[in-house]
């Protein structure tokens, strides 16, 4: 399969079409294109809101971040929810799917649309854990909240330490 094959599979997979999900997971080839296509979205939402040097950050991180995101999925489905399956196959389908977050190019509404996407590959990914875990929906669901989660309370986390020295910043210039 070409990577054009790969990108249609992705729009496949971003409908729900558990042929497709099936086939990516199950694809040793898949992993590279998958590693290209979440590295392009990167870069699109980098050219979306105009921050150049992000052309070569964005993606680094969208690669790492997601890496991280699939990583604690695989350990809560496998250690914690009694399921059996491959990083690989779980990482592949999501990833290729994420070809819906290249809208993040389109100046100003892109950031919106790319919202938007993420909030569905949430969705693509509970039913790629599903299938490729074996788990039922409930512990799928679990499994994809767990590192949601987690990402929201460092979120906070920063957001409280960021606050307070900008506090203790304005404070300390009075």
């Amino acid at each position: 399969m070409g990577f054009v094959d790969y990108l249609k599979k992705g729009w496949e997979i971003v409908q729900l079409k558990t042929d497709a999900i099936d086939q990516i997971a199950a694809d040793e080839k898949a992993f590279g294109p998958a590693i290209g296509i979440l590295a392009i979205g990167g870069v699109c939402g980098a050219l979306g809101i105009l921050n150049l040097p992000g052309i070569v950050m964005f993606p680094v991180m969208r690669v790492i971040g997601f890496f991280i995101f699939i990583g604690i999925i695989h350990f809560a489905a496998t250690s914690i929810l009694g399921g059996k399956g491959d990083f690989k196959a779980v990482f592949t389908p999501p990833a290729v799917g994420s070809v819906i977050s290249w809208v993040g190019i389109i100046p100003l509404l892109g950031t919106f649309l790319a919202g938007l996407a993420g909030i569905w590959m949430l969705v693509v990914t509970v039913v790629t854990v599903e299938r490729v875990y074996g788990l039922d929906r409930g512990k799928a669901i679990i499994a994809v909240a767990i590192p949601v989660v987690i990402g929201i309370i460092i979120g906070m986390i920063f957001a409280t330490a960021v606050g307070l020295g900008t506090l203790m910043l304005m404070g300390a210039s009075n």
